[in-house]
């Protein structure tokens, strides 16, 4: 079941980010291995209050996270070696996370088509998203899902290892 965090969440999602921080670091990744340990749990209550982060519950096991924002993103201004496909109004994924127990069921995937279908809802019609380029899983994954590789964005995070992500956007 997929459903909107909750402030009594925020801890158990923590440990599904921790996870993933984990999964970089074995990988070689950089990606939320910052200085400020990004993503954090105020972090977390941010989305929560903000009632753009959703779950994934398997039981009362909370297996998946993923952020759905509405907000701007300021470092999608501007594009490196490329253009978004688009230039209306369109939602972010940020945060997206799998407890490692929980690995390879698809559960990512599951949480990306549930904020294509808000989205949708919404009558919005792109999603974009970044992710470091050593991120194999997550590119592979998106472009299964029909993202399309656009660009490069740089992060604004000053705390950020390497503020390089590539591109992608959904249309819808």
């Amino acid at each position: 079941m997929i459903r909107r965090a909750n402030e009594s969440d925020a801890l158990y999602i923590q440990e599904v980010l921790e996870d993933a921080k984990k999964l970089f670091k074995k990988d070689g990744s950089d990606q939320w291995q910052d200085l400020d340990n990004y993503p954090n749990i105020n972090t977390t209550l941010n989305d929560i209050r903000k009632e753009q982060m959703y779950i994934y519950e398997k039981g009362n096991i909370i297996v998946g996270c993923i952020v759905l924002s509405k907000e701007i993103e300021e470092a999608y201004k501007q594009i490196h070696n490329g253009n978004w496909l688009t230039n209306d109004m369109y939602y972010v994924i940020h945060r997206l996370a799998v407890r490692d127990n929980y690995y390879h069921q698809g559960i990512a995937k599951e949480l990306i088509k549930y904020a294509i279908e808000i989205t949708k809802k919404d009558n919005i019609h792109s999603i974009k998203i970044d992710t470091k380029k050593e991120n194999i899983r997550m590119l592979s994954l998106l472009k299964g899902i029909g993202f399309k590789e656009v660009g490069i964005i740089h992060l604004l995070r000053p705390d950020v290892l390497d503020k390089e992500r590539v591109a992608l956007e959904f249309i819808i």
